[in-house]
């Protein structure tokens, strides 16, 4: 997951993705939103080898149903995708998260990376966001770190919005204690 995706090549046109040209249009799609489905896979996973599985199987699931996608919002429905088989993945496993998920009364805190010293070291804000539960760490993941808007993240995630909001209100206070801790120590 290393190679820059096809930066200087332009999106394919609503025509090119349903025409004969589909192999070629689904190429250029799936390699420019590769790096993104990698890095959101390997938060969602915390681990190298499940975010390329379900990367791989991602891939494969988009060309193969090519012909059903809208041609609007590649990233967003990639994404949905990429989620669906980490589904898949962890109910295979029969591995499930236990977490509260009640709606919050509370507002989002839009300034939370505003507040984030730009002096803090990276590295402590990626291991503070892997070690959030799963359902905050996907959430602040997809709002924060890859930009969607909270609409874009509850289609991807096929929740309501407020649940969105909510994980990612959660989702940043618990990463406000653990850095507050790191740099208060």
């Amino acid at each position: 997951m290393t190679g820059r995706p096809l930066v200087g090549t332009p999106l394919p046109t609503r025509d090119m993705l349903h025409s004969p040209a589909k192999k070629e249009s689904a190429a250029i799609v799936l390699e420019r939103e590769l790096e993104v489905l990698y890095r959101v896979a390997r938060r969602m996973t915390l681990n190298d080898a499940d975010a390329e599985d379900i990367v791989s199987q991602t891939l494969l699931n988009a060309f193969k149903h090519w012909d059903d996608f809208d041609g609007k919002h590649p990233r967003s429905w990639l994404i949905r995708i990429l989620n669906n088989e980490w589904l898949y993945l962890l109910r295979k496993r029969k591995v499930r998260s236990e977490v509260d998920m009640e709606a919050t009364t509370e507002p989002a805190d839009e300034n939370f990376w505003k507040v984030i010293d730009v002096q803090m070291d990276v590295k402590d804000v990626v291991n503070a966001v892997d070690e959030l539960p799963e359902e905050y760490r996907v959430a602040v993941t997809l709002c924060d770190l890859e930009e969607m808007t909270y609409e874009s993240a509850a289609d991807v995630l096929g929740v309501p919005i407020g649940t969105i909001r909510s994980r990612v209100f959660r989702g940043r206070r618990i990463l406000r204690h653990k850095l507050v801790g790191i740099y208060q120590s």
